[in-house]
Parts: C-alpha cells; sequence; structure tokens
C-alpha cells in the first residue's frame, strides 16, 4: 500500500507536465536534501506551494467578488489558514534545501487552476464567479487532502508528516464549510 500512494503522489506531481518522470526533479546543484527528508516529502513540500500560493490569489478574489457573505466570510478564514499554511511549507523547503523555483508553473494539474482560469475568475461576477469559486476551492481542498494523506503513509520527515495530518484535518473540515456556504449562495 505504501508503494501505491508514494507511486501515486510522484504521478501526480509528475502528471502536471507535458511528460511522465518516474520521481520529482532532483534538488538544484549543490544542494541536497536532508537525510531525513525523502522523495515523497520534496515533492509534496513543492506541489503544496504553489498550490496554496495560487490558492490565496483566487481566495483574494472572493472575498471581493463573491456574490454572498457566506462565500467571502469563508474565503476571508481560509485566506489566514493558507497563509500559515503556506510559510510552514517554505520553512521545510527551506531546512530541505529543495528550490525555490516553482517547479509546476504553467501546467495544468488538480487542485489547482490555471493562469486562463484565474484569469477568467477575476472577470466573472454573481452567480458565474460563485459557481466557479466553488467548484475550483472544492477541487484544491479534496485533491490537497490526496496528497495529505499520502505523506502520512509514504512520508518519512516528521515535521512534513504532522504538517500533512494537519492539513488533511483542517481541509476536511473546510470542504464541510463551503458546502454550508454554497448551499447559502443557492438560496
Amino acid at each position: 500500500m505504501k508503494a501505491l500512494v508514494t507511486s501515486t503522489l510522484l504521478l501526480v506531481v509528475a502528471a502536471c507536465g507535458s511528460t511522465v518522470a518516474a520521481s520529482p526533479p532532483p534538488p538544484t546543484a549543490g544542494t541536497t536534501a536532508p537525510a531525513s527528508f525523502n522523495a515523497t516529502d520534496l515533492a509534496w513540500i513543492q506541489l503544496m506551494i504553489p498550490m496554496d500560493e495560487q490558492l490565496l490569489r483566487v481566495l483574494e478574489l472572493a472575498r471581493k467578488q463573491a456574490s454572498t457573505t457566506a462565500l467571502r466570510t469563508l474565503a476571508t478564514q481560509l485566506r489566514a489558514g493558507h497563509r500559515a499554511e503556506l510559510a510552514q511549507l517554505i520553512a521545510l523547503r527551506t531546512r530541505a534545501g529543495a528550490p525555490t523555483t516553482n517547479q509546476h508553473e504553467g501546467h495544468d494539474m488538480p487542485g489547482m487552476m490555471t493562469e486562463a482560469e484565474v484569469v477568467a475568475l477575476g472577470k466573472a461576477s454573481g452567480v458565474a464567479f460563485d459557481n466557479l469559486f466553488v467548484r475550483s476551492l472544492k477541487e484544491h481542498l479534496k485533491q490537497s487532502i490526496v496528497l495529505a494523506q499520502g505523506i502520512g503513509t509514504a512520508g518519512q520527515e516528521p515535521a512534513v508528516k504532522k504538517l500533512a495530518g494537519s492539513i488533511a484535518a483542517s481541509r476536511a473540515d473546510q470542504v464541510a464549510a463551503l458546502g454550508r456556504a454554497a448551499v447559502r449562495t443557492q438560496k
């Protein structure tokens, strides 16, 4: 089972590009990850950072453009948690000596809107905005759960596993909160 989860995480990371690689890109020249970080830990950190950075942009749009108080409030609440989480992910990346470049820029992958989708969201309003936001946020939250659960079984670094466990639990709560907020938008 552990091998299946590791393979799944690595395939998700690799599948975001047009070619599928067997493992995540190695650290840049001159850097090596401390022994406590395995390839799955590094792949997860390097994927979650751009996912969270992009989601922060989307949440900011929702805070301004959502047509309901429920969605604007949820976006504000999620923004604070994702900012704190992003800081933890960046600290782990630094500790691991992993590259700071976004290896997923321009990729179309589950849980992350493309740049064109973010631009379209920025131009949307009313119910069209709400529907696109809810669908995109739900996809991000659910994909984050899948990836975090993979770390629980295939990760190695205790701090990474702890953060992943926290993310999996908080995302489950966030999916439920999104469901409640989305129902209020339809009334």
